[in-house]
């Protein structure tokens, strides 16, 4: 994992020790509290990619289907976890939803990111 305040060391000690793919945490604090920066986490992949070939997953402040979009036009793979924590959270005095809420959820996600070009 790498994190935003990760110094160039730190990184290039992460890539040269991983395997399978490097995870950036996008943001400070805490998941699904902050705005994401886009361009600052597309600036830090790239600084990244220059230490390494793996993949690169991007967690941490992705919350609906247009900043996942925006993650996929950069990243390798989008990581979303608190949006659908919290959709079933919303839902948990009506279990008989969660799935159907959660499906749809996803598959809007998976739509954006599809009709996303990579650079």
């Amino acid at each position: 994992m790498v994190a935003p305040t990760s110094t160039p060391e730190r990184i290039r000690a992460i890539c040269e020790s991983a395997s399978g793919f490097v995870y950036y945490v996008s943001l400070k604090g805490v998941t699904g509290a902050a705005t994401l920066d886009v361009a600052a986490v597309e600036r830090k992949l790239d600084m990244i990619r220059r230490q390494t070939h793996l993949p690169l997953g991007v967690g941490f402040g992705i919350k609906d289907a247009e900043t996942a979009a925006k993650m996929a036009a950069f990243a390798n793979a989008v990581v979303v976890g608190s949006a659908i924590v919290g959709r079933i959270e919303q839902l948990r005095d009506r279990p008989d939803a969660i799935a159907g809420e959660v499906a749809g959820f996803l598959r809007g996600l998976r739509d954006a990111m599809d009709q996303v070009k990579k650079v």
